[in-house]
């Protein structure tokens, strides 16, 4: 069998990257793709608006490698990064539908590097808990979401934590629907997703916090959400950032989870943060209203009252829902 037919064989990944005045750190990003060592993926681009010289990198890499590379083009502008990834996952589902063998969607942020291994342990996990899903219900397919650890690098690339799960106190192993609520675990660079949680989660509402809580928490309610146990990212952080990753010290303040709010005076980001995650859950309630059961209604409900209640009530409720 030659490298080319055992290529073929491989399950096909399609890799969704928006793209907005990245122009500095992408080309590393796009080596770093095109060095994974599964070799049968497709690369899906959009341009978000750049004003830099982003959409012409891009566009040369598309020339180099027309066969793997796709730029997208359409006229909606500048849409923010939740709203591209919405729209770039749309397309890819278009083609997950349209091939009969399984096929699975990665999501890219533009200024990270890739392991080359990445997506090759992605996807043997993805396989193995599809396996286990398979085996106790075969009536329906599982929405499956893997992701990982990643290294926190600044711009220059140099090291500042070996691990963004350990740098933001988060614990991955809190997967239930309940705890996600509050708390997302998943960085969506390292994210893997199937054909399952493709057709459930998407589009994603205009009330989602960002893309990847939303696609969280319909993994952790409706299928599973598992973490690989290895870095294969590195998260790079500059003045850029859309969200970025702040380290957990007490008494610091994290986008990622609300614990460490509680040890500090109410303030209006806080209070912001509390409010996007009560429209979040608003926004599943409403998609999914007649696939919940009682408890994940009231889950749902806590959530929505969190912005009015009283910081000790916020805090004894936010413990409820880790428990």
């Amino acid at each position: 069998m030659t490298d080319t037919q055992a290529a073929t064989q491989l399950p096909l990944i399609v890799i969704v990257l928006p793209v907005y005045n990245g122009a500095r750190w992408l080309g590393e990003q796009l080596d770093s793709i095109i060095a994974q060592t599964h070799g049968r993926w497709l690369l899906l681009l959009r341009d978000d608006g750049s004003t830099d010289n982003s959409n012409d990198l891009i566009a040369q890499y598309a020339l180099v490698d027309s066969e793997r590379i796709k730029v997208t083009q359409d006229d909606r502008g500048n849409l923010g990064a939740a709203a591209s990834f919405s729209l770039l996952m749309e397309k890819a589902l278009t083609i997950v539908e349209s091939t009969p063998e399984p096929v699975y969607v990665a999501l890219a942020d533009q200024d990270d590097v890739w392991a080359p291994e990445k997506l090759a342990v992605c996807l043997q996990r993805m396989q193995t808990e599809e396996q286990l899903a398979a085996a106790t219900n075969a009536e329906r397919e599982t929405p499956v979401l893997i992701h990982s650890d990643l290294r926190v690098v600044d711009s220059a690339g140099q090291v500042l934590a070996e691990s963004l799960l350990n740098y933001q106190g988060l614990d991955a192993d809190r997967h239930d629907f309940s705890a996600q609520l509050l708390s997302n675990t998943v960085t969506g660079c390292t994210a893997l997703l199937n054909r399952a949680l493709l057709r459930q989660a998407l589009p994603v509402p205009t009330g989602a916090m960002m893309h990847d809580w939303w696609l969280s928490l319909v993994a952790s309610r409706f299928g599973r959400l598992r973490c690989v146990d290895r870095v294969l990212v590195d998260y790079r952080q500059h003045g850029a950032n859309t969200i970025g990753a702040r380290q957990h010290t007490p008494g610091s303040l994290s986008w990622k989870t609300f614990l460490k709010l509680f040890q500090l005076r109410k303030s209006a980001q806080a209070q912001a943060l509390f409010e996007g995650s009560a429209a979040q859950a608003l926004a599943f309630e409403q998609r999914f209203a007649d696939q919940l059961n009682e408890a994940d209604r009231t889950f749902l409900k806590q959530v929505q009252r969190m912005p009015d209640l009283g910081l000790w009530r916020q805090r004894l409720m936010f413990r409820q829902l880790r428990r």
